[in-house]
């Protein structure tokens, strides 16, 4: 598969597709990891000569989040040294002048992508390639780059259409993260994983995988998921309970398989009057919710992660976003921080969490993935279509 390296870009229009998806709050954008990241794709394009028009998404249609991005225009702007022109429209004339117009060296972001109809409608990648939105903006730009690997699972037509129609190459970042996720199974052993978040179906499959295929010598769970697993073993959760039958078969065919590669944690952290309170999950439930793995777990997992060559985190630990609460992710990232070992950290939530626990995303781990669901499907070997297409 090419990448950007092999293509001569002076001169050219290249569209690139990346991701500048973010929390809303009070009708503000917040600066996310994955948007400080790809403004250094974008500024490493234009110093090779080219225009560039970006191509990005913000929410789902009908949702609170679903905006235009103009606010993301303006962080792009505060980011670099060159200005990053927003064009109110995707394929229209206001796009397409824009488009004819652009100097080399120079950045334009269309407006979200997925407003226009095309973008998220249910069709094969062929299709996508015929459609008005590919169509369109291929005939304005001479080269397609794909850098955006957290949409890479969803077949919708900014990622799978234009390779259909024009030269596609995957970006800087995409590069680099399939490199790293398909270096887990040739990584030196042993190897732990730590499991946390709030997709508990997720991680189990995640864990199914890599224990049945010994990609796994030891998994570590926090989190959601570490919730249900102790809830499925008998331990009552009280205000936190979850609804555990979905998972109950599959984790009791985990525990029973591979039970003595899985730890569980021993105490777990909780909120009384304002204050953080913790509890040994014997001597569980309380009344009011838990948030956090608790001290006891925290100094376990960081003593464990001593014994491993390659850790892979996927989750925060706990709800890291309440100061009371950030103690078990800021601990143990501060503990991965701090090892020789290949450390990669994949998924939204736990970018979110390396940013704002003050860490630094390039220098501070191996690699950390800013994506989530493809992160999860190509730790378990499946096919991006997003990738697919550039092949």
């Amino acid at each position: 598969m090419k990448t950007v390296e092999d293509v001569d870009l002076k001169g050219k229009k290249v569209l690139v597709r990346v991701d500048l998806n973010s929390t809303v709050k009070h009708g503000r954008v917040k600066l996310t990891p994955r948007i400080k990241e790809h403004a250094e794709t974008l500024d490493e394009l234009c110093d090779r000569g080219c225009g560039v028009v970006a191509l990005a998404h913000q929410g789902r249609p009908g949702r609170d989040d679903f905006t235009n991005l103009e606010e993301h225009a303006e962080l792009l702007n505060h980011l670099l040294d060159r200005r990053v022109i927003f064009v109110s429209d995707i394929t229209g004339k206001l796009a397409q002048k824009t488009i004819d117009e652009l100097h080399s060296e120079d950045i334009i972001l269309l407006d979200n992508v997925r407003m226009h109809e095309d973008e998220l409608k249910d069709v094969s990648p062929e299709e996508h390639g015929k459609s008005e939105l590919v169509q369109t903006l291929s005939e304005h730009c001479d080269i397609y780059v794909n850098d955006a690997f957290s949409v890479c699972h969803r077949n919708q037509a900014s990622v799978t259409g234009f390779p259909q129609v024009m030269e596609s190459v995957p970006g800087p970042l995409l590069e680099e993260d399939i490199e790293t996720v398909n270096h887990i199974e040739d990584s030196e052993e042993p190897r732990y994983f730590i499991l946390g978040g709030n997709k508990p179906e997720d991680a189990i499959e995640v864990m199914e995988k890599m224990l049945k295929d010994g990609v796994s010598d030891l998994i570590m769970l926090g989190g959601r998921v570490g919730e249900i697993f102790l809830e499925v073993t008998g331990h009552d959760l009280g205000a936190k309970s979850n609804d555990t039958e979905e998972f109950e078969e599959e984790i009791e065919e985990l525990l029973e398989n591979f039970g003595d590669r899985i730890v569980m944690p021993k105490d777990l952290a909780y909120e009384r009057n304002g204050m953080r309170e913790e509890v040994k999950v014997e001597e569980l439930p309380v009344e009011e919710e838990v948030f956090d793995i608790g001290t006891e777990t925290i100094e376990e997992y960081r003593d464990r992660v001593e014994y491993a060559e390659t850790i892979a985190l996927n989750g925060p630990l706990g709800m890291f976003e309440k100061e009371n609460f950030r103690k078990g992710t800021e601990k143990v990232l501060s503990k991965l921080k701090g090892l020789d070992k290949f450390v990669l950290i994949g998924g939204g939530d736990s970018s979110h969490a390396v940013q704002d626990l003050g860490f630094d995303l390039e220098e501070d781990f191996s690699h950390v993935s800013l994506a989530g669901g493809a992160f999860v499907k190509a730790l378990l070997g499946e096919e991006l279509i997003g990738v697919e297409v550039l092949k």
